[in-house]
């Protein structure tokens, strides 16, 4: 009914109402899926940033959470730039200590002193 001749012209509406049946059809149908879709989507960026959260945050101990961190290239370079600071710090303490603890030896083995 809808390639007949009669329902080809826009003006001949009333002879055809599968065609505007059919154009509401379409369109309640659009109107549904971007309905669903809007929910859906609305469901999902609600959603995402607390899943994100849970799972990463609180679900992991902290060998796990840097393990996952060091997946990223830039951020693994930091973080090891970070220990190896943190590394040279306390050697820097030590060696500190150690210079501290020789003058402390020489400062006893002056004059008058027992250790000579």
């Amino acid at each position: 009914a809808l390639k007949s001749r009669q329902c080809k012209s826009p003006d001949n509406k009333q002879y055809c109402p599968e065609a505007v049946l059919n154009m509401v059809a379409e369109k309640l149908t659009y109107t549904a899926v971007m309905f669903i879709q809007v929910e859906l989507l609305n469901e999902f960026f609600f959603q995402f940033p607390r899943e994100v959260d849970n799972r990463l945050v609180y679900d992991l101990d902290r060998k796990q959470i840097l393990s996952f961190a060091k997946e990223n290239p830039n951020i693994r370079k930091h973080l090891e730039l970070q220990e190896r600071k943190r590394k040279l710090e306390e050697v820097m303490e030590k060696l500190n200590y150690l210079v501290r603890r020789q003058r402390d030896i020489e400062g006893r083995k002056g004059p008058g002193s027992l250790y000579t």
